[in-house]
Formats: structure tokens, sequence, C-alpha cells
């Protein structure tokens, strides 16, 4: 029998939470009482998939997220890591610290999406399989159109579209090639699934719940509390 996969997890932490209107790291926010990074951690802490997780945080504020996760239990969390001047360079910052534990896949997640569950992200890694990438996505309820400014041009197909959330998942090898070719040659990315598919990569999406909110204005702290709380999971 093949042994499993090795799956690490990079989770991106650098986020200022200037639309939360203060000035407080993002991840550092407090929800019922613990920082808001601390439930991404606490989730891949407790699957015995997960073999490794880092961190990237501006350098800045490493001390204090350190003191800030003195009191939980590190279980597979091995540090964090400068992150960069983009997204895409803060996870390959967390990549490369990865590289000693030789993951054969990596999960790369926001810290600003706390409500990510356990069985979504075994769903994950299963529809991964054979593919370059898979990430959590949940397809658009509203009505939707293209716009030019304040005026409207035309709806949009909502049967084509997905909001993409994460985690995503690939393969630890072609996603860090796609990341370093991608910044190499000044691309832009969005997401990290989008260096994948500039590269050919073929990538699957697998339907989560749309709570797997990202926290960005204030009412969506008093949401994720209100959802922790009702779940039992605060």
């Amino acid at each position: 029998m093949a042994a499993a996969p090795r799956v690490a997890a990079a989770v991106l932490a650098g986020g200022m939470g200037t639309r939360l209107g203060g000035e407080v790291l993002k991840p550092f926010l407090p929800v019922l009482g613990h920082p808001l990074i601390h439930y991404s951690l606490r989730l891949f802490g407790s699957m015995s998939e997960v073999c490794a997780v880092r961190v990237a945080i501006p350098e800045m504020h490493g001390l204090a997220l350190d003191r800030l996760l003195a009191r939980y239990p590190r279980g597979s969390y091995k540090g964090w890591v400068a992150g960069g001047s983009t997204r895409a360079r803060s996870a390959l910052a967390a990549l490369r610290a990865l590289e000693e534990d030789r993951p054969d896949i990596v999960l790369i997640h926001d810290a600003a999406r706390p409500l990510v569950t356990k069985d979504e992200v075994l769903a994950l890694l299963d529809a991964l399989g054979g593919k370059d990438g898979a990430f959590l996505a949940s397809p658009p309820v509203d009505t939707l159109w293209a716009v030019e400014g304040g005026g409207v041009t035309d709806p949009v197909d909502r049967t084509r579209m997905v909001r993409a959330f994460t985690p995503q998942a690939f393969p630890y090898a072609a996603i860090r090639l796609a990341l370093e070719r991608g910044i190499e040659e000044g691309f832009e990315g969005t997401d990290d699934a989008s260096f994948i598919k500039r590269m050919g990569g073929d990538v699957v999406w697998v339907e989560g719940s749309r709570w797997n909110i990202k926290v960005t204005y204030p009412e969506d702290l008093a949401l994720v509390e209100a959802i922790l709380e009702g779940s039992g999971c605060a």
C-alpha cells in the first residue's frame, strides 16, 4: 500500500485590516477571547493529515505572534517566516520554509478565514487527486452585472461563476514553481490557483460552505463570533 502523501499548510497572515477601521494586524484581532489566527492554526493542528504548519507574517509582527500563541499547544505549528511585499511572495516564503518538512501537498490558507472545517479540508484533499490544484468555492446566489464606473453593461451568467475561498491545495513542487516563475515574470495573481492556471495546470473547485467568509469589515467579526458560538467551536 502506498504511503499517504505528506500534507503541510501555509497560513498567510499579512492583512492590516484597514477596512476594519483599526491599525491592528487582522490576524491579531480578538474573536471570543482568541486571536483570529488561532482558529486556522487550531484546525490544521487538529488534523493528523497535516504534518507541518508555517505562518507568513510581516517580520515586524513576528514576535507579537509568538507572544499571542504562547498559551496554545504548538502541535504541527513550526513557527513563522517573514512574508513578502505581495501575497504571492508571502506564500512562496512559507513554502520555502516548509521544504524541510518534505511535503507532497501544501494547503495555502488566509488567516482571515477562521470558519473553514475539517470536512471541507478533507474534501479538498480528496478532490486534488492527480490534479495540479483545487480550491474551495461557493456558487453566487445574487444576480451579477458587469459594470463600467457607475453604470452597468451586461448581466453575467452566474452559472459559470464561483466565489473562490481558501484553503487551496496543490502539489508542493507545482505551486512552488508556479509562484517562483510568476513572481519572476511580474505576474500579479489574486490567488494561488491563478499562478497554476497561468502555467496550463488543471485546477478544480470543491463546493464549500458560504460561511467560509473572509473577515474584511467590522460586521464580519460579529458574524464570525455568532457562528462560532452557535456551533460550539469557540
